[in-house]
């Protein structure tokens, strides 16, 4: 999910609320955290030419083409949150996306690393790779530099992509019957491809297109009618 987002779970306020406070030097540390994760995946070869070249052409399609020809940065928009900071229910389903889709798939792979099982960390590695690359992204997207809708449409790019390699992990780990670790790890993969499966096709079908999507597209297009007024 959007760093902006996940900070913010919940319904938009009825007030105009102020842009969100500017992290520079943390959201860099984060940036060069995920960056490194994206590094040592790829490094090692857990990772196809398909991943990385997406990552790539992403930032050049949405960065480069999308945000100038059809969301151009307005100088009267104004950066708004995208939701209620006080939602409690929003707040933990975000703590929940970070624990249940880095968290878990990160010591899922360095405990397939350690035990050998290079199928299930193969299988395991292009969703952890491709939300790294999301969290590496997202910082840029909700700069100042572009439209509101920018901001969201990275998450919507990478969440989109991800599926599917969600679905190939599924399938992996489905279609196996013995792994290093025994059933431990057999079942525990099963359940970690599955339960994030859910969780994404939901965070893309649930919250993203029909919410926050249209809400950001809604705070983009409000700057022309000001200009009009």
């Amino acid at each position: 999910m959007p760093e902006e987002i996940r900070e913010h779970g919940g319904h938009t306020d009825p007030k105009p609320s102020p842009p969100p406070p500017k992290r520079g030097l943390i959201s860099r540390k984060r940036q060069l955290v995920f960056l490194s994760f994206m590094i040592l995946l790829a490094a090692k070869g857990l990772v196809g030419i398909g991943e990385v070249a997406f990552v790539i052409l992403s930032y050049i399609y949405l960065y480069e083409f999308i945000s100038r020809f059809a969301f151009p940065r307005k100088r009267n928009e104004q950066k708004r949150r995208l939701s209620n900071p006080k939602n409690k229910l929003f707040q933990a389903y975000f703590l929940a996306t970070a624990i249940i889709g880095l968290l878990f798939p990160i010591c899922y792979i360095g405990d397939g690393l350690y035990r050998g099982d290079i199928h299930g960390v193969r299988a395991a590695a292009p969703h952890l790779f491709l939300l790294s690359g999301q969290a590496f992204t997202e910082p840029i997207g909700f700069s100042d530099r572009f439209a509101t809708p920018i901001g969201i449409l990275g998450p919507v790019f990478y969440n989109a992509r991800r599926i599917f390699a969600l679905l190939d992990w599924v399938k992996a780990e489905f279609s196996d019957t013995q792994r290093p670790g025994g059933p431990v790890r057999l079942y525990g993969g099963r359940a970690i491809a599955s339960v994030n499966t859910v969780m994404w096709f939901y965070n893309l079908f649930g919250l993203l297109l029909p919410v926050f999507l249209p809400r950001s597209c809604e705070i983009y297009f409000s700057a022309d009618d000001k200009k009009v007024d």
